[in-house]
């Protein structure tokens, strides 16, 4: 999936380091990701660090639910690496699968490194089709005549710390530099998230064949001025969810 990383992860080879945040992840019970790209489509398990044997260099992940074990051990079957997402560390990384046991669980190699979110940043993904990603909120334009006008769009790009959708030429007249919206609703996946917002770009967009456009477009940019940290936390998860070890690093 596209990403920007613009530079924002932090790529760590401590051995000791990496040790403390999965041991760490394991000790508090945190919840963790696993997933493999199978026929060019992403496919997620939430999984648990179950064991970790230091001397041996090794981790036994557990899946959660029987449908989770049926779906980790899809994974892993014939695969040599799979990749882990820590959500409340920010961390992800790539390892080799070791071996699958009778019991479902698999064991994989220590990471030789991690990668890790600059917390102050946020990754930005690029909203593709399939990903459901929208916006709805009230603008009133700047016109003599004032007017308000329901948007509701589907998001160009997405990160914990802001979005961007596209609109047509005459709507340009709602927005400009600096504006204010004070409830912006975003709806991602199953979920509804309420933050406050301004204007902080309005970029013209040529039509290419990455949106789609027929015709010329501005691209409104938003920052967040307000959002629950819970509702930043989802985003960057939901970020997460759609890209590839690849794409991060």
């Amino acid at each position: 999936m596209n990403l920007s990383n613009e530079n924002l992860l932090q790529k760590n080879f401590d051995d000791w380091d990496i040790f403390s945040i999965i041991n760490n992840t394991k000790i508090n019970e945190k919840p963790v990701l696993g997933w493999k790209i199978i026929a060019g489509k992403k496919v997620t398990v939430e999984v648990t660090f179950h064991i970790i044997r230091k001397f041996r260099n090794e981790i036994v992940v557990k899946a959660i639910g029987k449908q989770g074990k049926s779906t980790l051990s899809n994974l892993a079957a014939g695969a040599q690496k799979l990749n882990f997402y820590l959500p409340d560390e920010m961390v992800l990384f790539q390892t080799e699968v070791k071996q699958i046991e009778a019991s479902g669980d698999i064991k994989v190699k220590m990471p030789c490194m991690i990668a890790q979110i600059n917390r102050r940043k946020s990754l930005r993904l690029f909203i593709e089709n399939g990903m459901k990603a929208q916006v709805s909120f009230l603008k009133q334009n700047h016109g003599q005549l004032k007017r308000t006008q329901q948007f509701k769009r589907m998001c160009f790009d997405i990160s914990g710390g802001g979005i961007s959708f596209i609109i047509s030429k005459m709507q340009k007249q709602f927005f400009r530099d600096a504006d204010k919206i004070k409830k912006v609703s975003l709806y991602i996946e199953d979920f509804e998230i309420d933050a406050e917002a301004r204007v902080v770009n309005l970029l013209e967009i040529i039509p290419n064949s990455k949106n789609e456009l027929n015709y010329k477009g501005w691209k409104v940019c938003l920052e967040f001025s307000f959002i629950r940290p819970e509702d930043k936390k989802r985003i960057d998860e939901y970020v997460f969810k759609y890209i590839s070890f690849e794409d991060a690093i």
